[in-house]
């Protein structure tokens, strides 16, 4: 995974010079009209727009900025277990084919005591004007798991073998480790915040593991087609060219193909939803499905064994070229692409994929359904094969694996857990030219003979403000984020409108003693950013919106204000259903990010 780090250095000047600052953006709409107002006791000191002026001789202060890239890899060995113990000189780092300095190195491992373990190690740059500094704060390599159970692919044959499976790994993790619990039943359900409670998760297993939906469908259908195809075979040359002959045959398997290539779309993009979730929390996060896979080509079985059944003049019908009928009729069924975009997202969002295929043959329950003779092993194969690729992929692209229900499955899991407790960061900074917002192939090699390094294969830069907007969908999902700045949210009465919907005002209180306050030209300035979203009924987080909100503390006022808090009326445009809102700030001069989550239901309730 990555994550993006910056740490704030102050530089003080003995000589004149000019201080130059950038001009601020115009605060975007905020669901209704912003005010930025100042506290009271401070409402005569309105800040002008930032702007290049000279400084008096003296002292100033100025905030470099260090961005540094890390990047979690697990080594294993040929048995799969994790691998401990490694130095940075044993690990080699190229994006996009070019080798770049290992600046930060970290590692971590379950047989290490974690108060024992060094923070990040520290490079002193001696021939620059600044030196990086620890960017490790308290505990901040705390692995954070989610688990998403997909009802909608996990009938009740599998069901007891992938909760046990569930609790075995659960009960394996760190005890520091944080997990939460999501699930698919249609649309998505968050069973829970992240919870420290191993008895709490293994409460929320019990109950869903009751859910009960309609999942084998298409799997009935795709069963009853098979069954046509080995009557044929079994019912002379007459009954095999009725059959192949027959239009009906061929646009049944036509619309199996498409109806499960639906399916898998809204199966990505449920993961996919859940991983941009994950973003924005601190530390090391994992996401781990549960279901039945996803098929990349859903009808490639089916059109394989219609071909090897009746094709070709032998067998008294028409010659079918698979190539060229296969990709007309059904391979336009492909969901390769929406599972390199999945791959891409997680990458993004620095989450690593693993997968627990609850299906141990899924070939082999096609074969153990037919009562005549079998399906030719060709479609068995590549039946199997399409239900593990995608999964399989998505997983590995990102530094995961996949784990298939079988009688290894408790060692998968021993492994699993492992690369969870046994992890290695590898921090570098950004080469020059490296766009915000942008990725770039990432390779890492490790020495030593029989070892596999499983890392991400590629890594992005962040875009300004993607990272506390993600905290803060992070926050409101999951209530994930600490508060370093002691931030406050008091909601008001809300205040109906003429369409149907309301503004609930929200004063944001933020006690100034936390906040790192800049000199500057007889003022102490504080420059914030703040950042909204808000929950609808169905639980889906709306767009992140951006404040800033700047303050100028005359120098006389300096000791007064400390012992105060600045004010922030949000008017909140509350729609109906709306249930829950995060509010988000970073003190830009410090870096430090606060956010905390406010239950608004009762309010949108009133609408």
């Amino acid at each position: 995974m990555n994550i993006r780090e910056v740490s704030t250095l102050k530089i003080q000047s003995t000589s004149s010079s000019r201080c130059s600052s950038i001009r601020s953006a115009p605060a975007p709409r905020l669901l209704a009209a912003l005010l930025l107002l100042l506290p009271a006791a401070f409402a005569g000191a309105q800040s002008p727009q930032p702007q290049e002026s000279e400084s008096p001789a003296g002292s100033f202060t100025e905030v470099v900025k260090v961005e540094v890239i890390n990047v979690d890899v697990v080594v294993t060995d040929r048995s799969g277990k994790s691998v401990a113990g490694l130095a940075r000189e044993d690990f080699e780092v190229r994006l996009d084919g070019r080798p770049i300095e290992i600046t930060n190195f970290y590692s971590e491992s379950r047989q290490t005591s974690r108060d024992a373990l060094p923070a990040f190690d520290v490079q002193e740059e001696r021939d620059s004007s600044f030196r990086p500094v620890e960017e490790v704060q308290t505990n901040p390599r705390r692995s954070h798991v989610v688990v998403l159970v997909d009802h909608t692919r996990l009938r009740a044959s599998n069901r007891k073998r992938a909760f046990n499976a569930l609790r075995q790994m659960v009960d394996g993790l760190d005890e520091d480790a944080l997990v939460s619990v999501v699930g698919v039943e249609g649309g998505l359900v968050f069973y829970s915040d992240f919870l420290f409670d191993r008895e709490a998760v293994h409460r929320t297993f019990d109950r869903i593991s009751k859910i009960s939906l309609r999942t084998d469908v298409l799997a009935a259908e795709r069963r009853l087609i098979f069954g046509e195809l080995n009557r044929g075979i079994s019912g002379g040359i007459q009954a095999r060219a009725s059959l192949a002959n027959e239009p009906q045959l061929q646009a049944r398997i036509q619309a199996y193909a498409a109806q499960e290539y639906a399916r898998g779309i809204r199966t990505l993009q449920q993961i996919e939803k859940v991983v941009g979730t994950l973003s924005g929390i601190p530390g090391r996060r994992t996401l781990i499905y549960v279901g039945e896979g996803v098929p990349t080509r859903p009808g490639e079985g089916l059109y394989v064994e219609f071909r090897n059944r009746f094709a070709g003049p032998e067998r008294g019908l028409p010659h079918y070229d698979f190539n060229t009928d296969y990709t007309r009729e059904i391979g336009r069924y492909d969901l390769t692409e929406p599972m390199r975009k999945l791959a891409k997202s997680a990458n993004r969002a620095g989450v690593t994929l693993y997968s627990i295929d609850a299906e141990a043959s899924h070939g082999g329950e096609i074969r153990s359904a037919l009562t005549e003779q079998g399906a030719f092993s060709e479609a068995i194969s590549i039946i199997n094969e399409n239900y593990r690729e995608p999964l399989e992929y998505a997983s590995k692209a990102t530094g995961g694996r996949l784990l298939q229900s079988s009688g290894q499955l408790a060692k998968l899991l021993e492994n699993l857990v492992g690369d969870l407790q046994t992890v290695y960061s590898l921090g570098f900074n950004p080469p020059e030219g490296w766009e915000p917002g942008s990725e770039k192939n990432l390779e890492v090699r490790v020495q030593g003979k029989g070892l596999r390094v499983s890392h991400p294969e590629e890594v992005f830069r962040p875009k300004p403000d993607e990272r506390e907007a993600g905290a803060t969908v992070a926050a409101l999902m999951y209530q994930t984020v600490d508060n370093p700045l002691e931030i406050r949210a008091n909601p008001g009465l809300a205040a109906p409108r003429d369409d149907g919907a309301a503004v609930l005002p929200i004063n944001i209180e933020i006690p100034i003693s936390k906040l790192d306050l800049l000199p500057r030209d007889g003022i102490h300035a504080g420059s914030l950013s703040i950042y909204v979203s808000t929950k609808d009924a169905e639980g889906n987080p709306g767009s992140v919106q951006k404040v800033p909100f700047h303050l100028n503390i005359p120098e006389d006022k300096l000791e007064e204000a400390r012992a105060n808090a600045a004010h922030y009326p949000l008017p909140l445009l509350l729609r109906k259903g709306d249930r829950q809102v995060a509010i988000g700030v970073r003190d830009n001069n410090s870096g430090l990010f606060s956010a905390v989550r406010l239950d608004i239901a009762e309010h949108s309730q009133q609408l």
